[in-house]
């Protein structure tokens, strides 16, 4: 007799059902990943400034430590990116929802020619890419702005007393361990 996971691994997704779990999976196309990726650079790299112009860090002698922590808090922000993305994306649905549907029956309302689960489809497309776009959109500039508050605090306030090198890797280092620990527990 077989078991309840033998009959599911069996069992082939029509092409709508796979694109539904797409959509609301936690993988990010390879757009939104290069995106996130950049942002997350750009981001990480913003302190360099900070502590080689106002803590006064040897620029040059110093690289390789902001290469290694500028590349490890480009990969933890970029995860806090797809986690807040995640969480957002059907929320944003969810609120969106009314005013996508109704801007789209207004557009589709011409076409006589496309069926009714056409149209329930492209509505529903659209409703995806908005909460997409939203999601991703909001999902940088939270963690943008949180990462950046973290590092200033961190570095101004609670690790002042510590040699610049030290504040440095401490204090991006927390901002972005941090970022992604909130990150999994956003609700």
């Amino acid at each position: 007799m077989p078991t309840n996971s033998t009959v599911v691994a069996n069992k082939k997704f029509s092409s709508e059902e796979e694109l539904l779990l797409q959509d609301f999976s936690r993988n990010v196309s390879t757009k939104s990943s290069a995106l996130f990726y950049g942002n997350a650079f750009i981001v990480s790299a913003i302190p360099i400034w900070l502590y080689w112009r106002i803590h006064m860090i040897e620029l040059y002698s110093s690289i390789p430590l902001f290469i290694v922590v500028t590349l490890i808090s480009t990969y933890l922000v970029a995860m806090a990116y797809r986690n807040t993305k995640f969480v957002l994306k059907h929320k944003i649905a969810v609120k969106r929802e009314q005013a996508v549907t109704q801007d789209m029956q207004k557009k589709l309302a011409e076409d006589k020619k496309m069926s009714k689960k056409e149209k329930d489809e492209r509505t529903l497309w659209k409703k995806n890419e908005v909460a997409d776009y939203e999601a991703t959109t909001f999902s940088i500039f939270y963690n943008n702005a949180l990462f950046l508050a973290i590092v200033i605090v961190a570095s101004f306030y609670v690790l002042r007393s510590f040699q610049p090198s030290f504040n440095y890797m401490l204090s991006v280092g927390s901002g972005a361990g941090l970022l992604a620990l909130f990150s999994t527990g956003t609700k």
